[in-house]
Formats: structure tokens, sequence, C-alpha cells
């Protein structure tokens, strides 16, 4: 497998907010559009018959001053799920994964892997907020995207 270079992603990745400023050589920021917290427990299963989401409940975003465009989140110590603004459509023999952005590193998050193997929309993504708490303004880029191919 190939690491699809930025010229090859924009032609899976739809919904980008500004291309100049999220496409890297090998990589796209994805930029959050609502964020969840766990509201009851999952049922994993061996088979999947039995399988069953956790529920979530959206967390509203709230403006510093009115005049703000946009709002922030400000996250207490937790798990928390993104939805992404940006969609994907892969196609055959492709897969793409979903890292924590550098600076939603530098700001002490934490979250694995997310691995895609078809087209999944919304784009989602669990992490942990430490200790201190984090805020986050509407359409902060905390994710980044890598697409491989065959």
């Amino acid at each position: 497998m190939n690491l699809l270079p930025k010229n090859d992603l924009l032609q899976y990745v739809q919904n980008i907010l500004h291309a100049d400023t999220q496409l890297h050589q090998c990589s796209i920021d994805l930029s959050v559009n609502s964020i969840h917290t766990f509201k009851r427990p999952a049922s994993l299963d061996f088979g999947g018959s039995e399988f069953e989401a956790a529920a979530r409940e959206e967390i509203p975003s709230t403006k510093k001053n009115r005049d703000d465009d946009y709002g922030w989140w400000m996250l207490q110590s937790g798990l928390y799920q993104a939805s992404f603004n940006e969609t994907i459509s892969l196609g055959n023999n492709k897969i793409a994964i979903i890292s924590p952005h550098e600076h939603a590193v530098e700001a002490g998050f934490t979250g694995g892997h997310h691995i895609i193997t078809n087209d999944q929309r919304p784009l989602s993504f669990n992490f942990r907020v430490p200790r201190v708490g984090c805020n986050i303004k509407e359409n902060a880029r905390i994710a980044t995207l890598c697409i491989f191919g065959m």
C-alpha cells in the first residue's frame, strides 16, 4: 500500500473548509463540526448480531462574545467523540487512517488511530481530554487523515 500524495487526496475528501490550510504533502487536517459525550453503554459481541452503539449526546458550543462568528466547546476531562465537516469516498482498494492532529497532541489529547475501510459519513473520532480540560473552537483542526491505496 502507498500513502496517497496531496493532489490525489482531493478526489476522495469532500467538504474541505480551506484546502490551502488543511491540505499537506500526504495528509489532510479534519475540522470539528460537533462534539458528543457518551450517555449509555454499548454492546459488543463476536458475530455482530448483538452489537449496539453507545448512545451519544451532542454538546452545544457557546460563543465567548455575542459578536463572535464561532462558538467554543469548553471540555472538562473525559472521553468525547468529534464529528468532522469533511467526508470521504474511498472506493475500492483504499483505507484511511484518522490520528490526532499535532496541535491536539500538544493540547494534551489522547486518542488512538481510527482505521476506515469503507465510506463513512460523518467521519468521527474518539478522544480523551486531559485533567486540566481543553477549549476547542468550532471548525478547529483536531485530527489528520491519511489515505493509502494499492
